[in-house]
């Protein structure tokens, strides 16, 4: 059973204009949220030489830093998600926000990369359950017609992680040190902890027993929903296979080192604009829009390969991936939870483990073949998998529909 609805006005052709000023609070609480888990996730990319020079490691050495993070969110999203499922959502919201902070906290005063990793480790648990529980906190606060654009907007903070945090974060270890920029995002978290206790509306838990386990509602259902998460881990290895090393990707074809920072405030700034694209289409033409992104996360992918492009071209095929890989997003979320296969708690939970699954294997993955073999296999492995998701989504059209009925 859902948790309470916020009552709001349905007229057809209402958008977010419509809802009540603490529904709007709550939604951009949630939305700063998403930007402080992104940007805690994956910090390191933007730190990642730094941070090697700190410890004296290779680069795909520090990207364990990303693995040890993903690790604990993979395994630990539904469980934690099932076991809280009772337990008042705004508290869970805190309590993952204090998660945060000490994370963060822990991996700025670490005095070697176990460390680092152990505190990372302690922001993978935080992040299990709240990425998990945010977009079903979106989907309580409106109408079942409006919830492909909450979530839209609440991942919108995603996004936001990646075009201020991670560049952010490397600016400042530029200027200062990538200690420095941790205890940053440390600060940020403890901030948005006072705004959540403010300004979030508190929705309800589940009312039954039902979410004791992950129960499945029919054959059909866990079938359209299996693939929704299968297309979802798929799109979230291809992307962090190579990601994940996107500094010395750059580097290598040509950008300064000083320039970095704002390369990655480029590349995350135009990935606005698929979240915003996928905003437009996601309550209406999932298929296109899930195809759309994949294309344009495929297309950036080629141009990267070898030495097509070099330099600021290469920013900008970067910027096309990203904003492609942005786009998806919301797609694969309302159609976990469109499945109606569990609740939207659990469905938001197996989204999450399955994305962690992909950052998981992506990072450690990409960070041995780059070690090894280096981009010129990275980058080939990361197209065939991207092609491989949209392939699984073109041929399920009962998980993406061609076009979803307006109310």
């Amino acid at each position: 059973m859902r948790g309470a609805r916020v009552a709001v006005p349905v007229r057809k052709s209402a958008v977010f204009k419509t809802l009540s000023a603490p529904v709007i609070a709550g939604l951009c609480t949630l939305f700063a949220s998403t930007f402080i888990a992104i940007t805690t996730e994956v910090a390191p990319v933007g730190l990642l030489i730094d941070m090697a020079k700190s410890f004296n490691i290779t680069e795909g050495h520090a990207g364990l830093a990303v693995s040890a993070y993903a690790l604990l969110v993979a395994f630990g999203a539904v469980p934690i998600t099932i076991a809280t499922s009772r337990m008042d959502r705004k508290m869970l919201m805190l309590l993952c926000l204090c998660g945060y902070v000490l994370s963060n906290l822990i991996s700025a005063m670490a005095p070697n990369f176990a460390i680092v990793c152990a505190g990372r480790a302690l922001g993978g648990l935080s992040h299990a359950l709240m990425m998990s529980i945010a977009a079903a906190y979106a989907a309580h606060l409106v109408p079942e017609r409006m919830t492909g654009r909450a979530i839209s907007f609440v991942f919108g903070g995603a996004s936001l992680g990646s075009v201020l945090g991670v560049p952010g974060t490397a600016a400042i270890s530029h200027f200062a040190s990538w200690r420095v920029a941790l205890y940053v995002i440390s600060g940020l978290a403890a901030m948005l902890t006072v705004f959540i206790a403010l300004y979030l509306p508190p929705v309800r838990g589940a009312d039954t027993k039902a979410l004791k386990v992950p129960t499945i509602r029919s054959p059909q259902a866990a079938r359209i929903f299996g693939v929704v998460i299968g297309v979802n881990a798929v799109f979230f290895f291809a992307h962090n296979l190579l990601y994940t090393y996107v500094s010395p990707l750059l580097l290598a074809h040509g950008l300064p080192e000083h320039l970095l920072s704002v390369a990655l405030l480029i590349t995350g700034g135009v990935s606005i604009f698929g979240l915003w694209g996928a905003g437009q289409v996601v309550d209406r033409w999932p298929a296109a829009g899930l195809f759309g992104g994949g294309l344009a996360m495929l297309t950036g992918m080629i141009l990267v390969y070898g030495h097509l492009i070099s330099a600021w071209p290469s920013v900008g095929a970067v910027g096309l991936w990203c904003m492609g890989y942005a786009a998806i997003t919301p797609f694969v979320m309302s159609g976990a939870i469109r499945a109606r296969a569990t609740s939207a708690d659990v469905a938001g939970a197996a989204i999450n483990s399955s994305s962690n699954f992909g950052i998981l294997l992506g990072s450690a993955i990409g960070g041995h073949l780059l070690s090894t073999l280096g981009f010129a296999v990275l980058c080939p492995a990361s197209i065939v998998i991207a092609l491989g998701g949209i392939l699984l989504a073109a041929f399920n059209p009962a998980a993406f529909p061609r076009r979803l009925q307006q109310d």
